[in-house]
């Protein structure tokens, strides 16, 4: 790991000085899991993943792949409630860093 000790200066940034593997090794954040390491962190997140959309694709009425851009990649899919209800409960999943393989679901999982 980079020591940052007295950076403080914004042209001395610690990542504007790091290489672009070091810049991917320190982005990539299966590399940071501690308790499964990386590989098998990948696996049990992309199991889970699998698993909930299988679940949620049985027993919902969605809308998938609904574009909310003009690239190939901008879709969402919509999951929507049993009942019918003037207020529907929202639940919005960002992904809080980017997809390495450089789309949402590696072979759409499958599904």
């Amino acid at each position: 790991m980079m020591d940052v000790s007295g950076v403080g200066f914004p042209s001395k940034v610690p990542w504007k000085m790091m290489s672009a593997e070091e810049l991917e090794n320190q982005y990539c954040p299966s590399r940071w899991v501690v308790r499964l390491g990386a590989e098998e962190s990948l696996r049990t997140y992309l199991q889970i993943g699998i698993e909930a959309t299988r679940r949620a694709r049985a027993a919902r009425k969605s809308l998938l792949h609904v574009p909310y851009g003009d690239g190939e990649g901008e879709k969402v899919d919509i999951y929507f409630p049993d009942e019918s209800a003037e207020a529907l409960p929202f639940f919005l999943f960002f992904h809080g860093g980017y997809w390495q393989s450089g789309r949402l679901f590696p072979g759409e999982w499958g599904l």
